[in-house]
């Protein structure tokens, strides 16, 4: 039977899209390197940590629609680009262009995914499911900073970040450290559940605190990499017999 994917062809390629649109934090603080994280590798690297970490969390997830979520969740990025508070945009702008960009996939796509109900679930954060995302979302903020801090590739001297981001820069010299060691401090802070999300979420206080310890747990370990120089060594562990091939 034939079938017509038309609508599933574009929206694949709107996805596409997002491997070309760097996220703006690294460009924004002027990361030195060759290669800068895109919003498809964002969203791939949310669900390699969920699948990771998945044994570890409560079985009663439905996996498919925390998927479902991180694989939405920076969609209209695709369409308004990465924007940050940062950028001179006011809240209301970004609002506004991202509202727009929601109803396009809505209005045009609600028949390949149900962009709708995923949207609007996903920004009220309406089950525990989309509270998680939200966390591995803060996590992955952090880790990509810890990376390219480890790298060496981030001068918070650097002229030309712009001067939104100068209290950051006073703030981890005040503290002898360094940007990444402050997106570890600020996004670690936001793994955490309120009394009302636990009443929301029907979960008692002992599960919230047990799925805090988990995600926090993968994160302070990429920490501890970081501070004791063993983030970047995973190269050195490859058998070398895979890494040289003979070319007939």
């Amino acid at each position: 039977m034939a079938t017509n994917f038309k609508d599933q062809v574009r929206l694949f390629m709107i996805f596409d899209i997002l491997g070309d649109t760097l996220r703006s934090g690294p460009l924004l603080w002027k990361v030195n390197r060759k290669r800068l994280e895109d919003v498809k590798n964002h969203t791939f690297d949310l669900i390699l940590m969920y699948r990771m970490l998945r044994s570890y969390l409560p079985s009663r997830l439905n996996d498919s629609l925390v998927i479902d979520y991180m694989i939405i969740h920076d969609l209209p990025e695709a369409i308004t680009g990465d924007i940050t508070k940062f950028e001179g945009i006011s809240d209301e702008e970004r609002s506004r262009v991202t509202d727009l960009a929601i109803q396009y996939l809505i209005d045009t796509f609600n028949n390949v995914l149900d962009f709708k109900k995923l949207f609007s679930d996903f920004e009220e954060k309406s089950d525990l499911e989309a509270k998680i995302v939200s966390f591995f979302d803060a996590v992955h903020s952090s880790t990509t900073f810890l990376k390219y801090s480890s790298e060496g590739k981030i001068d918070s001297n650097n002229p030309n970040i712009i001067p939104e981001l100068l209290p950051y820069v006073e703030l981890a010299k005040k503290q002898n450290k360094d940007i990444g060691d402050i997106f570890y401090d600020y996004h670690r802070k936001r793994i955490c559940f309120s009394e009302d999300e636990c009443k929301k979420y029907g979960i008692e206080a002992s599960e919230a605190c047990y799925i805090e310890t988990v995600i926090k747990d993968f994160m302070d370990e990429f920490y501890n990499q970081k501070l004791n120089s063993t983030l970047l060594t995973v190269k050195e562990d490859f058998p070398k017999e895979a890494t040289k091939y003979r070319r007939v």
